[in-house]
């Protein structure tokens, strides 16, 4: 796993006159004015990119703060944008703010502060690949993964071979993609200038599924980023992801039955509940949730996941038969990992 984008600002405060005066020099100006008087309406820096085509990382200068975003993998290490390296590769959030800064002072020749507890951030890509065998049986997970619609997170967007998940959302988003024929055409760009992949790690990179969790700006206004450590990373990727799968030893609807009446807290709740499963199969999720008080739909989820049901299982009325390979796929962490399993 690794963190694959990150964006934080730091305060203007925090740096002398001359240092901002620089930094706004180094930006292009968007400018709305009235074209009858010439009065300005509006004004500000646009993005400037402070990167070769090996790094990703582009800044702009507000009213009261640096702004700066990018993916952290692309400074740490060899630039690997795989699997990341160093802190990106270790989920640490603080050493990727430091890897940043450190690039961007360099470029910038504007020594950025070290004290990283002034920064905020509000932005952070957790990012997961999973190995499948071969790109044909990548492709079957995301035809399974298009039809997983539940609750909160609904499918947005489809492109090629992508799948997002509330890609609108400032609290959290998903996305879901092969990423052998995105990194072969990024290796291919005539403009790509970064880490040189072999045609083994091409052919290798077939085998990925990859999977990225966005925290957005509304995740982090609400829960304190210097709390977050790699544990919690990890944990918010698989909640996102394992309540759309759901559980491996759900094999058929033949479990489901036994599986509802084992973990609910009553028989009752294990009837009602599989009443509401029956009626999700024969009429579809929306118009089930339709028959049901929202208090009384979201009580028979809880216990229709507990019990190991995905949201692919419920979105299509029946237990998705490929999704327990998805479960089950070994999450990679290196080329020597993928190596391996290939």
């Amino acid at each position: 796993m690794l963190l694959d984008w990150v964006s934080f600002r730091v305060p203007l405060a925090s740096f002398s006159q001359d240092q901002i005066i620089r930094l706004r020099q180094l930006t292009d100006r968007i400018v709305r004015f009235c074209p009858r008087t010439g009065d300005v309406r509006y004004e500000t820096c646009a993005w400037e990119s402070i990167r070769s085509d090996s790094h990703q990382i582009s800044f702009q200068v507000g009213s009261s703060d640096l702004r700066i975003q990018g993916s952290p993998a692309r400074v740490c290490g060899d630039g690997d944008a795989v699997f990341g390296a160093g802190a990106s590769s270790a989920l640490d959030l603080v050493g990727c703010l430091q890897s940043m800064a450190g690039y961007a002072s360099k470029v910038l020749e504007v020594i950025l502060p070290k004290n990283t507890d002034i920064y905020t951030v509000t932005r952070v890509d957790v990012t997961g690949n999973l190995y499948l065998q071969g790109l044909s049986a990548v492709r079957d997970a995301l035809r399974i993964l298009r039809d997983c619609e539940g609750g909160r997170y609904r499918v947005s967007q489809q492109a090629g071979d992508s799948v997002y998940w509330s890609h609108l959302s400032r609290l959290r988003s998903g996305k879901a993609y092969a990423k052998g024929p995105h990194l072969e055409y990024l290796a291919n760009s005539p403009k790509y200038s970064g880490r040189k992949y072999s045609a083994d790690e091409l052919e290798q990179s077939n085998n990925l599924l990859r999977l990225e969790l966005k925290l957005g700006r509304e995740f982090f206004s609400r829960n304190d980023w210097k709390l977050m450590n790699p544990d919690f990373f990890k944990q918010q990727w698989t909640n996102y992801f394992d309540r759309m799968i759901g559980d491996s030893e759900m094999k058929n609807d033949s479990d489901v039955k036994t599986r509802i009446f084992a973990v609910a807290p009553s028989e009752g709740r294990a009837k009602s509940a599989y009443g509401c499963w029956l009626l999700i199969q024969s009429e579809g999720w929306e118009r089930a949730q339709e028959s049901f008080a929202r208090p009384t739909w979201y009580r028979h989820l809880k216990v229709l996941r507990q019990a190991g049901l995905g949201d692919a299982d419920l979105s299509s009325g029946k237990v998705v038969p490929l999704r327990r390979r998805i479960f089950e796929a070994q999450v990679i962490h290196s080329w020597a990992d993928l190596s391996n399993a290939a």
